[in-house]
């Protein structure tokens, strides 16, 4: 069974005469790596909206574990499907850089010890720990990114859905991401990778679905 099934879903922005995602039918399976590419506006990070439940499709249906993916409240989708948008500036919202890793474990209910050592793990781990008192607002592009995503990964959600995390960090950086992404994958997580990075996507060594104006072109493992 599909964790996430799109079935001929498509979408146009008011104001727009052609479909941003036009009849895309899509199976989704648990523990796949998926690398989604394609030009600006072919409707990439339109789709992973429409998989996450923050737009509607206008025809067709999304599914979440077989249910209409409108039947589930959003908190209960963010607990399944971990997001990173492209602009990760737009996610952060606490006032240091510790506090925007510990929210979420804290609202999963992990006691103080364990959100701790979860939050000083993820934050060692891409560098950052010694950021952890800083406002994230006042980090690099690079460093908000490490944060967002941090964010996400201490939940361990069973899907991961990150789009274009590579723009903005160095090359020591995508080597961690690059790292870190194989090690949690191992681990049982599926991801969905949005990029244009053509060297990091061949690293990634997964199945790739690419668009064309709002249509699957092709989907290859």
């Amino acid at each position: 069974m599909s964790l996430i099934s799109l079935d001929q879903v498509s979408y146009t922005y008011y104001g727009r005469k052609e479909p941003a995602v036009s009849s895309v039918s899509l199976q989704i399976f648990k523990g796949e790596k998926i690398a989604i590419t394609g030009l600006n506006g072919s409707g990439k990070s339109t789709l992973a909206k429409l998989m996450l439940g923050l737009l509607k499709p206008q025809k067709g249906q999304v599914y979440l574990h077989n249910c209409p993916i409108e039947k589930y409240p959003l908190p209960e989708i963010g607990r399944k499907l971990g997001y990173v948008s492209q602009r990760p500036y737009q996610m952060l919202f606490n006032t240091t850089v510790y506090k925007e890793i510990a929210f979420g474990l804290k609202w999963k209910g992990k006691t103080r010890t364990d959100t701790y050592r979860l939050t000083r793990e993820y934050l060692e781990y891409f560098d950052l720990w010694h950021l952890k008192d800083e406002l994230p607002y006042n980090l690099s592009e690079g460093q908000k990114q490490l944060v967002v995503i941090s964010a996400v990964l201490v939940l361990e959600p069973e899907f991961l859905i990150l789009d274009e995390p590579t723009k903005s960090l160095d090359k020591k950086r995508k080597k961690h991401l690059q790292s870190i992404l194989y090690n949690i994958w191992s681990r049982g997580t599926g991801i969905i990778l949005i990029s244009h990075d053509r060297a990091f996507i061949k690293d990634f060594q997964g199945r790739r679905v690419h668009m064309v104006r709002g249509e699957v072109d092709c989907d290859e493992s």
